[in-house]
Parts: C-alpha cells; sequence; structure tokens
C-alpha cells in the first residue's frame, strides 16, 4: 500500500516541475520583447514617413518657386528685347517727321503722300504695340517723362512745358524716351522792376 502511493507522489513531482518551467517564463520574456520591439519599428517607420513627406513638400514647393522664377525671367528678356527694338524704330519716326516738316515747297504731291503714308504706318505699328507719345506741350514738368532742355522767362505758370524738341514715347508704363522739352520759369522780379524804372526814366526824358 504504502509503496502505491509512493508511486503516486512520485509520478506528481513532474506535473509539478513544468509547471516551475524556466522555459515558459523565457517564452513570455521572449513575446513580451518582440512587442516592444514591433512598437519601436512601427514609430520609426511613422517618423521617416514624415520625413519623406516633409523633403516631398518642399521639393514641390522649391519647383513650383523655380517655375514661377523662371517663367518671370523669361518674360523680362522677351520685353528687354522689344523694348530695344522699338527703341531703334523711334529714330526713324523722327526722321519722318522732320521730313515732312521741312518738305520744300516745290516738292512733288505724290512723294509728299507716299513718306506721309509711311509715317502714318509706322505710328500705328507702334501704337499696335504698345507705344504711346508722351504728352508735354502744356503739361506740368515731369523728370520721369520729360527732360528739360532749356528754361524759358515765360508768364506761364513755372514748371509749365512750353516747347518740344522732341517728341517722347512710353511702352505701357515704361519710358522708351523721355520727352526733351522747354519749361517755362517765373522772370525775376528785381530785373522786371529795373525795366519798370528804365522805362519811366526814360519817358520822363522824353
Amino acid at each position: 500500500m504504502s509503496e502505491e502511493m509512493n508511486k503516486d507522489s512520485i509520478d506528481e513531482t513532474p506535473g509539478e516541475d513544468q509547471a516551475g518551467d524556466p522555459n515558459c517564463e523565457s517564452n513570455e520574456n521572449g513575446d513580451s520583447s518582440d512587442s516592444l520591439l514591433s512598437q519601436e519599428t512601427f514609430e520609426e517607420a511613422i517618423r521617416e514617413k514624415e520625413q519623406f513627406r516633409s523633403i516631398a513638400q518642399r521639393a514641390q514647393a522649391d519647383l513650383v518657386n523655380y517655375r514661377q522664377r523662371a517663367s518671370q525671367e523669361l518674360e523680362e528678356s522677351r520685353r528687354t528685347v522689344k523694348f530695344g527694338i522699338l527703341s531703334r524704330f523711334l529714330g526713324v519716326a523722327d526722321d519722318l517727321s522732320r521730313a515732312i516738316d521741312n518738305l520744300p515747297d516745290d516738292a512733288d504731291e505724290t512723294w509728299i503722300e507716299g513718306i506721309s503714308l509711311v509715317a502714318r504706318n509706322l505710328s500705328n505699328s507702334l501704337e499696335m504695340e504698345g507705344v504711346q507719345k508722351i504728352i508735354a506741350i502744356g503739361e506740368q514738368f515731369d523728370p520721369y517723362q520729360h527732360e528739360a532742355i532749356m528754361y524759358e522767362e515765360r508768364c506761364e505758370e513755372e514748371g509749365t512745358i512750353v516747347n518740344v524738341i522732341q517728341d517722347g514715347y512710353k511702352l505701357n508704363d515704361r519710358i522708351l524716351r523721355p520727352a526733351r522739352v522747354v519749361v517755362a520759369q517765373a522772370k525775376n522780379i528785381e530785373e522786371e522792376k529795373i525795366d519798370s524804372e528804365k522805362q519811366v526814366d526814360e519817358q520822363e526824358e522824353n
């Protein structure tokens, strides 16, 4: 009877040993470590994703800015070329205008009509390209649009343009060539007083 009990106790011992098996604990620890490692890997992947997204957004913004700058530079280059070409035609317009103003009295009518037609066509072509003549006579002197060649003492308000030596032109808001003008200057009061006194003296002597 005692031998059977001993056998039963011996048989139960391995079960108790298995319950406290260190291999089971190591498996649990391993699962926990794997879980932590997976979480860290996931978070690192998220951070890298955000970094790549930020890099892509900056690259896209740089590309958009580059395209805008390139477009602006191209447009400015075109305007500069157009500006230079149109400026050269102003001299031709001046020559035609002077030729018409100084036509001899015995000039052939056909020749006069021909040169007048050329001048009108050139003027129309310049206007189609956006070139406009700068208004000067009667306007106040504007250093941006006008170039004063000389000043004259006149009865007009000081600073008023009284004559145009050479027409000026502008392309949209840019000045192709300023108008060369004569500007009114106020008369010197002292000189006027002296002149009036001289006139009085001369009248008294007479």
